[in-house]
């Protein structure tokens, strides 16, 4: 009978636990995050080296009163709260006397912010107003677009970029909230349910925030699947699965900063702890890479990819302003807007159903 008190026994079991492999899913992401920060600084150095950054006209359709209003507006708030939210994540990381989980979100998001275009890869998914201060947009200098002339796209610098700064950390902090308080009241409640009570959060704020957009002619969605959009084959038509998958890349960034392992640590840094070459600062910026490489999957794999696919289904449209659609299709361009078919499509102009005017 073996004695498994016996020296070679205990020196077996002393050794063990050194032959575990350990799990390090902050390399993953942050090896994701690095490849997203390399190809943000390649896109948008060539886009600038490439005279592609240049200001997009509005064209000659007036922008309405009422628009000019809400661009001034949106203009005017999004740098005020980019502002707050960089105030607030520089604060509190001075308290903590370390980058804080809100400002790797933040920094991140703002990385993030090349991806937008992503959305219009096939065809043009999404119009921004061009009567916002604008410099074109990247998307011709990203590898592998299938939007040629894209360049002319609008992408706004104070409204959508300013946005990316502090929204995902402000709707994920109020995702965050309503999942604490789901989690209080119902102490049993499941991650999915949990993650659901922050995502419906967002959403509630998320839809009103996309209607007063649209229907103040900030932003459209020429490309979208009739039988599930509001005011389908209008200029004011909305998608709506857009905010819906919005709202759940927006709430992500809620579960990132909620759901922490036993050591406290978010999910996308576990194992960083075990990097004992890592000081401080090593740590700090593999935190940063770890979220950047987080929010560009789900921004990505939640949104883009499925809003383009659904692009290839979209229906006829009335004939957007050219302060929405600009130089990049419709009447006056080389293509027409999305209807149903994709641009390539050996299809003549006198075959494709004809764009409706308003007020025929």
């Amino acid at each position: 009978m073996t004695d498994l008190k016996s020296p070679d026994r205990i020196d077996q079991i002393e050794i063990e636990p050194e032959r575990i492999k350990v799990i390090r899913p902050v390399l993953f992401w942050s090896t994701v995050g690095a490849i997203c920060v390399v190809a943000a600084a390649y896109v948008y150095t060539s886009w600038i080296v490439s005279g592609n950054a240049a200001p997009v006209a509005p064209g000659p359709d007036p922008i309405p009163w009422g628009t000019q209003l809400a661009i001034v507006v949106f203009q005017i708030a999004c740098p005020i709260m980019a502002l707050g939210a960089i105030m607030y994540v520089v604060r509190k990381s001075l308290c903590e006397r370390q980058l804080c989980v809100e400002a790797a979100i933040v920094i991140g998001s703002t990385i993030a912010w090349w991806h937008d275009p992503l959305i219009n890869w096939f065809q043009p998914v999404l119009f921004y107003n061009a009567g916002l201060v604008n410099f074109g947009n990247w998307m011709e200098n990203v590898p592998g677009s299938l939007s040629p002339g894209s360049r002319v796209m609008v992408e706004p610098v104070l409204m959508i970029g300013m946005i990316y700064i502090w929204m995902p950390l402000a709707m994920g902090s109020i995702a965050r909230w309503a999942m604490g308080r789901a989690r209080r009241r119902w102490p049993t409640l499941g991650p999915i349910r949990t993650f659901c009570t922050g995502w419906l959060s967002v959403y509630v704020i998320e839809f009103p925030l996309e209607i007063f957009a649209v229907h103040h002619g900030l932003v459209a969605y020429p490309a979208s699947i009739p039988a599930a959009t509001l005011w389908a084959g209008q200029t004011v038509q909305i998608p709506l699965y857009g905010p819906i998958l919005w709202s759940l890349v927006l709430s992500s960034s809620g579960a990132l900063m909620f759901f922490r392992n036993r050591n406290g640590q978010i999910r996308v840094e576990a194992g960083v702890e075990t990097l004992h070459w890592a000081g401080p600062k090593i740590k700090a910026l593999l935190r940063v890479l770890a979220v950047t490489g987080y929010l560009h999957v789900v921004a990505i794999g939640l949104y883009d990819l499925p809003v383009n696919l659904a692009g290839f289904y979209a229906g006829p449209t009335d004939t957007y302003p050219s302060y929405l659609r600009t130089e990049y299709c419709g009447p006056g361009t080389p293509r027409a807007c999305p209807d149903g078919t994709r641009f390539n499509d050996p299809i003549t102009s006198a075959q494709q159903p004809a764009p409706r005017i308003p007020g025929e």
